[in-house]
């Protein structure tokens, strides 16, 4: 039942629960086919697959208190934005407004808006996990 395995972790070799070390692996073969796609423009569905999690855990209470601890997570983190970048989000995810509309709003193309919510849409996918 408490089968351990080693992996490695942070250069280091560590004994964790097979539950949990398969976890691991899907979420990093999840991240590396994540990496590969062509990432070119941010769409809403990238952002939100940020707040679904993952589909690999398949028990319930597990599932919901990783999804609580990332919603935390990700509050903190927008928290810790600053004001121009916290509008920004708004805007796109509670204003429902298109990066051309931004854009408008901040006098600034398409491609800059994209550009700005790629790089939060990074930066806050990593306070998350």
């Amino acid at each position: 039942m408490n089968d351990y395995v080693v992996i490695e972790y942070n250069s280091e070799q560590v004994s964790v629960p097979k539950g949990i070390a398969d976890f691991l692996e899907q979420d990093r073969m999840r991240e590396q086919a994540q990496k590969r796609q062509d990432a070119r423009h941010l769409s809403k569905s990238e952002f939100e697959t940020v707040l679904s999690g993952s589909d690999c855990v398949r028990r319930p209470v597990e599932d919901a208190v990783l999804r609580d601890l990332r919603l935390e997570n990700l509050r903190g983190a927008i928290e810790k934005l600053d004001a121009r970048d916290q509008k920004l989000i708004s805007l796109r995810y509670s204003g429902e407004l298109t990066m051309e509309e931004i854009g408008q709003v901040y006098d600034i193309s398409k491609m800059a808006v994209s550009k700005r919510l790629k790089k939060l849409h990074e930066k806050l996918g990593r306070s998350v996990f």
